[in-house]
């Protein structure tokens, strides 16, 4: 891609999205039965067959709304070596943990889990494909995943700090935004159960976000360019922002109600399964599109988590 095309790229997760790196599952979800399924970090064992129809509806739903999907088996098909690498790697359709997109080019996750390392080599070729250049790797012992990562504004990115990203992670990413103009960094300590912030909280607008407030219980660390650090609830600072926020219940979160992918101001999409949320969203004024998660909900992932955003404007 060109400078012209990075530059258009804008941090809000609620602007037009137009353009998404995803991965089309294949064998490799085959090895997701019910004596594995905990140990490749599904929650549950899975229909390969219904997987592969669901998640390939959620991409004629991304499809059908203007936004260009870009699959990372086309990107790569003449690279045999690396297309044997995914037939191992089934967390590798959560595409948003691996890399994020930035203006100056590409950040490159380090994996928690070191079952799921391999995936950021695979995501990176497919960047390369895409002559995105890259902007920062995470270098252990830092761990950080993209789902840990939501930009509200041009300046204000929040980090979640827990099971996936570590507090070496939140060091580096400190660093980086020195170098990308970020003027705001919120560390946002996450509790046992949850494994990526996006399952806590979701930006729909500059106005409106979803919320699990018993995610969000311990306050925030909230370091400000050329201001003393500071702890921060994170509900009242997203109400001083002036958003209004769609609490989720302990269910619905565990049906991925947070883990939404907006596509455009007040326009998200979403799994099924979750009527008041949608309702609450209805009411404020929300395009809603839903897709069939009753097999996807299965993974440990959610719409937003299948989607690594490469364009917005």
């Amino acid at each position: 891609m060109s400078d012209r095309w990075l530059m258009k790229f804008g941090y809000p997760e609620y602007e037009r999205l137009r353009t998404v790196l995803t991965h089309r599952p294949g064998k490799e979800l085959d090895l997701i039965g019910p004596k594995t399924y905990e140990k490749f970090l599904f929650d549950d064992a899975i229909n390969p067959e219904k997987f592969r129809k669901d998640h390939d509806q959620f991409v004629q739903a991304l499809r059908s709304e203007g936004v260009k999907v870009v699959l990372i088996t086309e990107l790569l098909h003449d690279r045999l070596e690396l297309l044997r690498e995914t037939e191992g790697l089934p967390n590798l359709i959560y595409t948003r943990d691996t890399a994020t997109v930035t203006p100056r080019g590409y950040i490159l996750s380090r994996m928690k889990n070191a079952l799921r390392r391999n995936e950021t080599a695979v995501v990176e070729a497919a960047l390369r494909q895409l002559s995105i250049p890259p902007f920062v790797k995470v270098k252990a012992p830092a761990t950080i995943e993209g789902g840990d990562l939501i930009f509200l504004d041009d300046e204000t990115l929040l980090l979640g700090i827990g099971n996936r990203t570590n507090l070496k992670g939140l060091q580096q990413l400190a660093e980086i935004g020195k170098k990308s103009g970020m003027r705001s960094l919120i560390a946002v300590p996450l509790p046992s159960w949850v494994c990526h912030l996006d399952g806590t909280m979701m930006p729909i607008d500059c106005d409106l976000a979803l919320i699990h407030p018993r995610s969000l219980q311990t306050p925030a660390n909230l370091f400000e360019d050329g201001k003393t650090n500071k702890k921060v609830g994170l509900p009242r600072f997203l109400k001083t922002r002036g958003m209004n926020l769609i609490e989720v219940t302990d269910y619905e979160r565990q049906r991925r109600a947070t883990n939404v992918i907006p596509i455009g101001r007040r326009k998200a999409i979403a799994y099924d399964g979750n009527a008041r949320v949608r309702r609450e969203l209805a009411n404020n004024g929300v395009d809603l599109i839903e897709v069939d998660g009753s097999e996807l909900v299965r993974g440990s992932g959610g719409p937003r988590c299948m989607t690594a955003a490469l364009l917005r404007e």
